[in-house]
C-alpha cells in the first residue's frame, strides 16, 4: 500500500525529527492518532505571517489586507490541491467535527421519514452523532455497515444494505481504532448506483494515505490540520459542485451574506456561503506549510511505516496477556488490551515513564465495546516514530506487565 512514508531515514535524505520542536528524546511519542507535533516549517510560515502584519480578510483595501488575502487565497490553494481538487471546492471550518457537523445540517433537508442513512461500524463519534441527530429530526434510519471477524468492513453486506431508501452514507476512510483502511472507491460507486451520496471522514487517513476526492468518487470529504504536523482550529471540508450550489450553511453571519434587509438575507455564491465570520488565516497557512512537508515528494512510495506497525504488532504479541487487533492491511495505529489490567492504570504508568499512548474508547465507543469493555490501549504512528520509540513502549510495558504479575 502507497503511503507517505520513505522505506528509509537517514540524516543524508532528510532529517525529520528536527523539523519538528516538540518532540523530546526522553519521551515517546505515540499518541498522534490524537494530534501530531506541530512541524517547524508551518511555526515559520504562520510566524511570518503574524509578525509580518496581518489583517482580516475580504474586508480590506489598504496593501496589508490585500496581501493577507493573497496568502489565504494561496493557502487555500494548496490543501485543496492535496487531495486533488481546486480552491472552488475547499471550505475552512475549525475542525474535522464541525465540518460534519456542517455537511449533516446541509443535508437534512434531503431526507424524509424512513429514508436510511448507513455508516460503518468502525465510525468515530464525529460522524455518528450528527447523522444520528439529523435522523432523529427528520424522521429518517441510521443503519451500520458491520464489521468481519478480521476487523476489516463486510463490503459485501454494506453493498446488499444499499437500496432505493438509502440516501446518504457516511464513512470513515481509515478507523481511529484499529487503522483499517476502509475500501472508500468501492462503497462510493455502490452508494451513486442507488442514488445515494457518500460523506468521508479522512481525520485518520491524509497524514498516512494519499487521497484523491475526484478518483475516489467521493461528494464529500473532511480532514484536518493537527494531525497532519500542522496547527489546531482549522480544517478542510471539500464537497462536490453540486453540494456547494444546494446546501445551506450551518454558520450565518458576516462575510457569508450576499444581502441583508430588515426581514431576510441571501448567501454568496460558492464556498463563500459556508464561511461565515473571521477566518484562521494564520492556521491556514500553517495547514498548508504542514501540508507541504508531507506530500510527495520527499514523502511518496514507501513502506517503513508499515515495517515499524508490524514490529510493533510483533513486539506486543510477544507480551504475556497482551492481545492486539491487527486488521489485515491497517495503517499508523495498533489497539490492544493487557488481560487483568485497566488501560486506563497501564497507559498512567506508561505516562510517568515517558512514553505517551492514548486509552479508552477514542471517541468511537460503539466499535470499542466490541473489542472490550474496558476500552483499549492505542499507540500511533507518524513520519518521525522511530524504532527508539517502539523499543520504549514495549520494554517499558514488559516490566509494567511483569510487576503487576509479581
Amino acid at each position: 500500500m502507497k503511503t507517505f512514508l520513505k522505506n528509509s531515514q537517514s540524516k543524508s535524505d532528510f532529517d525529520l525529527r528536527a523539523q519538528f520542536q516538540g518532540l523530546r528524546r526522553d519521551v515517546a511519542y505515540l499518541d498522534n492518532a490524537a494530534t501530531t507535533q506541530m512541524c517547524q516549517s508551518a511555526i515559520d510560515a504562520m510566524n511570518a505571517y503574524i509578525t509580518g502584519g496581518r489583517s482580516n480578510v475580504g474586508r480590506g483595501l489598504y496593501p496589508i489586507a490585500e496581501e493577507t488575502m493573497k496568502k489565504y487565497d494561496a493557502a487555500r490553494s494548496t490543501v485543496a490541491n492535496f487531495v486533488g481538487v481546486d480552491a472552488g471546492r475547499c471550505v475552512f471550518t475549525k475542525s474535522v467535527t464541525e465540518g460534519l457537523n456542517a455537511i449533516a445540517f446541509g443535508l437534512r433537508e434531503r431526507l424524509q421519514a424512513g429514508d436510511e442513512i448507513l455508516v460503518s461500524a468502525f465510525e468515530h463519534h464525529a460522524n455518528l452523532l450528527p447523522w444520528r441527530r439529523i435522523a432523529k429530526e427528520r424522521g429518517a434510519i441510521v443503519k451500520t455497515m458491520p464489521m468481519l471477524a478480521d476487523f476489516t468492513l463486510n463490503l459485501d453486506r454494506a453493498k446488499a444494505m444499499m437500496n432505493e431508501r438509502t440516501k446518504i452514507v457516511a464513512v470513515t476512510m481509515v478507523s481511529n481504532v484499529l487503522g483499517t483502511v476502509l475500501p472508500i472507491a468501492d462503497l462510493a460507486d455502490a452508494a451513486h448506483r442507488v442514488g445515494a451520496l457518500i460523506v468521508v471522514d479522512a481525520a485518520q487517513a491524509a497524514a498516512h494515505l494519499p487521497i484523491d476526492v475526484v478518483d475516489l468518487g467521493v461528494d464529500a470529504l473532511v480532514f484536518g490540520s493537527h494531525k497532519c504536523y500542522g496547527p489546531a482550529g482549522i480544517a478542510a471540508m471539500i464537497l462536490s459542485l453540486d453540494l456547494i450550489d444546494s446546501m445551506e450553511p450551518m454558520i450565518v453571519g458576516g462575510g457569508m451574506v450576499d444581502h441583508v434587509t430588515t426581514d431576510g438575507a441571501t448567501w454568496r455564491q460558492g464556498i463563500e456561503k459556508f464561511e461565515g465570520g473571521s477566518p484562521n488565516v494564520e492556521a491556514a497557512i500553517g495547514f498548508a506549510a504542514a501540508l507541504s512537508l508531507i506530500a510527495p515528494p520527499p514523502y511518496e512510495g514507501g513502506g517503513r511505516g508499515e515495517v515499524l506497525r508490524q514490529r510493533l504488532v510483533s513486539d506486543l504479541q510477544s507480551i504475556s496477556g497482551v492481545t492486539v487487533f491487527d486488521p489485515p492491511g491497517a495503517i499508523g495505529i495498533v489497539s490492544f488490551t493487557i488481560d487483568g489490567m485497566h488501560p486506563h492504570d497501564v497507559a498512567d504508568m506508561l505516562g510517568a515513564r515517558g512514553v505517551c499512548v492514548r486509552a479508552g474508547n477514542h471517541c468511537a465507543a460503539p466499535l470499542v465495546e466490541k473489542l472490550s469493555t474496558t476500552g483499549t490501549l492505542r499507540a500511533s504512528l507518524a513520519i518521525y516514530t522511530d524504532e527508539r520509540d517502539i523499543e520504549a513502549l514495549v520494554s517499558n510495558l514488559k516490566e509494567i506487565v511483569k510487576k503487576a504479575k509479581a
